[in-house]
């Protein structure tokens, strides 16, 4: 377990991609589950459960459905398993490093505060987030730095439409 934990945080540091992980189908399984499970968690901050069980689902099937998309128009569907896999267990990984920043903000807007500091530290969580997703598209579909940071951008707009398309409709 703690190889895998070091293979993601290589992943975080940039130091490794996708294709150092390996190409396991229960690794995969169990790389969504943890996903699932921390994404939730940080869900659970600010909604009830249902909701947040549907926004977490819907987390999930786009990070499958889009990946499976891009790396299928790239010609590279064969590299899905080691790149989704990549992409949860990063996701995790930094998830479980942002949910005390979330439950920090959460409390100062609580307690009527200003969350400055907090979002500050949430705001540099995601960047590092967006340059770590990108650095693994950038080896799973052998593009540019550029086009990679696109896909990453474009991959947390449609999330956040989704979102709060969701939001709206429950």
């Amino acid at each position: 377990m703690l190889a895998l934990f070091d293979l993601f945080w290589d992943i975080c540091l940039l130091r490794k991609g996708p294709e150092d992980v390996p190409a396991s189908l229960a690794l995969l399984k169990l790389s969504l589950l943890v996903y699932g499970i921390t994404g939730l968690l940080i869900m659970l901050v600010s909604m009830e459960l249902a909701p947040a069980l549907l926004q977490t689902a819907l987390d999930m099937a786009l990070l499958g459905g889009l990946t499976y998309g891009v790396l299928s128009r790239r010609g590279y569907r064969t590299r899905f398993v080691q790149t989704l896999t990549a992409l949860a267990g990063v996701g995790a990984l930094l998830a479980l490093i942002t949910l005390p920043v979330v439950f920090w903000m959460d409390k100062e807007t609580v307690d009527g505060s200003e969350a400055g500091l907090p979002l500050l530290v949430f705001l540099l969580l995601l960047g590092w987030s967006i340059a770590v997703v990108s650095h693994i598209l950038q080896h799973a579909l052998s593009i540019s730095r550029n086009q990679s940071i696109l896909y990453t951008l474009g991959y947390l707009f449609i999330s956040m439409l989704l979102s709060k398309l969701l939001l709206l409709v429950s």
